[in-house]
This record gives structure tokens, C-alpha cells and sequence, in this order.
């Protein structure tokens, strides 16, 4: 079976920010406790479409992160309800790049604060062959400080049972 991911991640210093960004979009999900700065949630639904009432309520800096395995991989940072970086990369057939967005200082600057090198990071962004053992979107989640990004979708929560194992609390 291929990985399908499909997460949000706000900065944000606790998880009530993302519990209340996700009641006030009038979505129910799924919060992962704060982690280098990061909140991870994930929204019940459509969980690849990128939800417009969440970002229309978004206060911060929000990432919308999705990496389908044998497909690609998309990477979204918001500023507000202010898309600052957009980039796609599909490989379902041929290496396919779309930088419709591409402001690299938004994500050095998201690096940096990790204390990451950002010397790398045009690497991430350029592929002409896909290497499952290093995938880039796996090597800027771990960049800019991401740690819930992996397997991960609101269709993989099946149980109460998984939600204590994960730590997650349930947004109704």
C-alpha cells in the first residue's frame, strides 16, 4: 500500500490555536499536541482539498502539507489568508514541477528558526528522478521542524484507541 498524507501544520506555542482555527472554519479534525513550534491537525472530509474556510479564518502561519507516494507531493504556506508559497511536484508518469508560488526566503526563514542549514534547500525543489529513500517532501518536513507528517490523514484515525496511542485530541 502507497502512502497517502494529507495535513495541516500552524505555528503556533499550543494546540487550542488549531482546535479553534478548526471550530471556527466549522470543520471537525484532529489535533496533535504542539512540537518545535508546530501544531498538526487534520480535517474530516476531503482531506486532499485544501480547505478555503480554514485559511479564510487562519490568523498565523499555516502548511499545507500532501505527499502521495507513487504521485507526489504538494507544499503550501500561508501567511494569514495570504497564499506566500505554492509549490507542486508530480511524478505519475514524468517528472512534473509547478512553482506557482516560489518564494524560497519564506521557507530559508522557516528552516532557519529550526536552526537547520538552508544552504540545501534549492536541492529539495529540483528533481529529475525520485528517490523513494529520500524523498524531498520527507526532507523539508524535517527541515522546517515537522515531526507528524508521515502516514497521516484523517482517514487513517480509526479509533479511539489511535487517537490516545497518537496523543490526538478529537475537534466535534
Amino acid at each position: 500500500m502507497s502512502e497517502f498524507s494529507a495535513s495541516y501544520h500552524l505555528k503556533a506555542k499550543d494546540r487550542e490555536q488549531a482546535i479553534k482555527l478548526i471550530k471556527d472554519a466549522g470543520h471537525q479534525g484532529f489535533v496533535f499536541n504542539e512540537t518545535n513550534g508546530w501544531v498538526t491537525f487534520l480535517i474530516k472530509g476531503q482531506v486532499f482539498d485544501i480547505s478555503e474556510s480554514v485559511i479564510q479564518c487562519n490568523r498565523g502561519l499555516l502548511v499545507h502539507y500532501i505527499y502521495a507516494e507513487d504521485h507526489g507531493w504538494e507544499f503550501r504556506v500561508f501567511e494569514k489568508d495570504r497564499n506566500v508559497f505554492e509549490y507542486t511536484c508530480d511524478w505519475s508518469d514524468e517528472i512534473h514541477i509547478e512553482k506557482n508560488r516560489f518564494d524560497l526566503d519564506v521557507i530559508k526563514e522557516m528552516v532557519s528558526s529550526q536552526g537547520h542549514e538552508t544552504s540545501d534547500l534549492e536541492e529539495i525543489f529540483e528533481m529529475d528522478e525520485f528517490d523513494y529513500e529520500h524523498s524531498p517532501a520527507y526532507q523539508l518536513a524535517e527541515k522546517i521542524g515537522l515531526v507528524h507528517y508521515e502516514w497521516l490523514s484523517a482517514d487513517y484515525i480509526n479509533s479511539d484507541d489511535e487517537l490516545e496511542e497518537r496523543g490526538l485530541i478529537l475537534v466535534e
